[in-house]
């Protein structure tokens, strides 16, 4: 079997470490849950500090927990979150995390409080997003802030960046797998009288990921490297901020992200030759650059002001076959965005805090189907005033009330097919509530309800395909969710908590295709989008942790979902890439200061997709479970080794793209 004469190597290296390790000095460990932390990157302060984080679920995923689920991206550092749920694979290979029901498009993600979804397409893929220099990532679920902006039906991801501590530090990271994939990082940062900055940097080299020893090769895949998945990526951030004064703060930062990726073809032996796509991206470049600012005008009042400007080009090159040598056409984007939010915050009446907040987005899009075709330019602006109370009226009583005004105005779309018409602008206003109890001392109880919405992308509202497959609409118009949910919280004795959530979503002109024609050459289908579908997402999640044993961590978490189609003439009620039941379990373990091991395991149930044929299809549920020990020789250096999908399961997220088999790892880290 695969992977089997590395698996003695790996053992053999791992007793000697395990011999050695009392030997070994370890230096105090000062890391915390927030060290590091760049504050003016948070746009509402999760915990105590605001109301809005209590009344709805918000999850903090820190760099412990990065570091300790080894994470390469933002989507696997909030896989193992609750209501999470993860889909791999497509023709772009893309990952899109999906929070209780809501897939990419409805939960943007932000950087330091920035935007980063793509003006075409309405989000970026979360696995091209690093987690090489952030200090930790707040995913917001259900009613979310509106102090974060337009368009965030189904929550808010907010990554938010490192800040130095000491005079100079730094931070290093180096991973090698079994297939001689090579991953590093290394971060510096230093923090003077009034000033402090950060650079660093990371980069992945892989000629590709194995599938499982129990895939069935076919056709279109041998079931050993997986086809086209090779992966070459660096990246960089820089920060520079300038403290003058008490409550003055203003930093500017830098990001850029540069790939060359292979995007591997289905491996459904089904799907018909003609439909199979042979696709790479030569250029997956993104770069933001912004400037954050803190001011305290008075100690009652304070000013949060937000820049950026931000840029996304790629091309993607299609072959004829496998072989990757006859490329029949290069399609390339060209896009930016630009704008920037301010929000007020004024605490004159006691005990209550009132924020107003203003923002502004211009999405610019431009793609050429063909080298030598003409440019087609897209264009649009958005706009949101919003407007949130936090009413603290007892220690144990709090509410929050808020709402939001947004705008969408499309501007420009001369892509020749639709003659250049946009529609008129449309606005939508979304209010929201939420209420925290505290009783019995300890028993948190919230409730929030609040409406949602979110706009059509310019790729909704213009595409016509990249294989003219599609007919425009450019009279769409926005998806409304209203969002319920209902929590509970308390600690329990031996040092144990545990937390329980209904939530309840209910979504009117939900966007999606329909089949309104076919090609009379090829016989495809040709869909369009359009506002005809509801749907509903109500479900629970059940957290539980553990310190009751003596150096000893666990997690469990559980989701139940039920996610329906409940639109008139729907062929059925299901909804594609949701699972209903959800387990995730971890435990990390330490045997002394020097030596630890950690695992977790993965459930997701069954959940159904579309082939290529347009064919509904029930993928199996699946388990993952991963391992590692970790040798600490001492603050500087850390050793690990371990395994990923342990077990060897053949599994996929999406119809025709299998996910990767067993793989072993071997990496050192370490501060200074």
């Amino acid at each position: 079997m695969k992977n089997l004469s590395r698996l003695g190597s790996f053992y053999v290296l791992l007793i000697l470490l395990i011999c050695f390790s009392p030997y070994c000095a370890w230096a105090e460990d000062t890391a915390g849950a927030d060290k590091n932390v760049f504050d003016l990157g948070e746009v509402v302060v999760s915990g105590q500090a605001e109301t809005i984080t209590r009344v709805s679920t918000v999850e903090t995923v820190d760099l412990e927990q990065i570091e300790l689920t080894n994470s390469k991206n933002i989507s696997q550092a909030l896989s193992g979150l609750p209501g999470v749920t993860l889909s791999n694979g497509g023709r772009k290979a893309e990952s899109s995390i999906n929070v209780r029901g809501f897939g990419s498009r409805y939960v943007p993600i932000f950087y330091d409080g920035i935007p980063l979804y793509i003006p075409n397409d309405g989000y970026v893929d979360a696995g091209n997003l690093t987690t090489d220099n952030i200090s930790r990532i707040d995913l917001s679920k259900g009613v979310s802030s509106v102090l974060y902006g337009f368009n965030t039906m189904g929550g808010v991801i907010n990554i938010v960046s490192q800040k130095p501590q000491e005079k100079f530090e730094g931070s290093y990271g180096v991973e090698v797998t079994d297939n001689s994939a090579v991953k590093g990082n290394v971060n510096i940062g230093s923090s003077q009288d009034k000033f402090y900055f950060t650079l660093g940097g990371g980069f992945t080299n892989s000629n590709g990921w194995d599938v499982s020893d129990d895939f069935d090769a076919n056709q279109y895949e041998d079931g050993d490297t997986r086809e086209n998945s090779d992966l070459d990526d660096w990246n960089v951030a820089a920060k520079l901020g300038w403290t003058p004064a008490q409550g003055h703060e203003y930093a500017i930062g830098f990001n850029t992200i540069e790939k060359e990726k292979g995007l591997p073809p289905t491996a459904d032996p089904d799907t018909s030759a003609r439909r199979v796509k042979y696709w790479r991206f030569t250029d997956w470049d993104k770069e933001t650059i912004y400037f954050i600012g803190n001011t305290e005008l008075t100690d009652q009042l304070s000013v949060k002001t937000r820049v950026f400007y931000d840029t996304y080009y790629n091309a993607l090159e299609d072959y004829s076959d496998n072989t990757y040598s006859n490329a029949r056409w290069h399609s390339t984007y060209d896009d930016h965005s630009y704008g920037g939010s301010l929000v007020a915050r004024v605490d004159y009446i006691p005990k209550n805090t009132l924020s107003c907040s203003f923002h502004y987005k211009k999405d610019v899009h431009e793609e050429q189907d063909d080298i030598g075709d003409p440019w087609e330019n897209y264009e649009q602006e958005m706009v949101s005033f919003g407007i949130e109370d936090d009413i603290k009226l007892t220690d144990n009583l709090a509410f929050v009330l808020g709402s939001s005004y947004d705008i969408q105005n499309p501007q420009k779309a001369n892509d020749g097919v639709n003659n250049g018409f946009v529609r008129d602008s449309e606005s939508a206003f979304n209010p929201q509530a939420g209420v925290l109890l505290t009783v019995l001392e300890d028993l948190d109880m919230h409730f929030s309800l609040g409406k949602k919405s979110r706009w059509p992308t310019l790729q909704e509202l213009y595409t016509d395909g990249l294989d003219n497959d599609r007919i425009a609409n450019p009279d769409l118009a926005e998806e409304v969710a209203t969002n319920y949910e209902l929590g509970f919280e308390k600690p329990l004795p031996k040092n144990n908590r545990i937390g329980l959530t209904f939530f309840y979503s209910k979504v009117e002109d939900l966007i999606q295709d329909v089949v309104v024609g076919t090609d009379p050459v090829s016989g495809d289908d040709i869909e369009q989008y359009q506002n005809i579908d509801e749907s509903s997402f109500k479900g629970l999640e059940f957290t539980f942790t553990s310190y009751m044993i003596a150096d000893n961590d666990f997690q469990l978490h559980y989701t139940y979902l039920d996610a329906k189609n409940e639109s008139d003439g729907a062929d059925n009620d299901h909804l594609e890439g949701i699972s209903e039941h959800k387990l995730y379990l971890s435990d990390l373990y330490r045997f002394n200061d020097r030596f630890s091991v950690f695992g977790s395991a993965e459930y997701n149930s069954k959940r159904y997709d579309e082939d290529a044929n347009y064919d509904e299809v029930e993928l199996d549920g699946f388990w993952v479970v991963n391992f590692k020990t970790m040798v600490r020789l001492d603050q500087s250096f850390v050793f690990e080794i371990g395994v990923k999908n342990l077990f060897d399961e053949n599994y996929e997220m999406e119809v025709g793209y299998p996910r990767q088999g067993r793989s072993f790892f071997i990496g050192f880290k370490g501060e200074f």
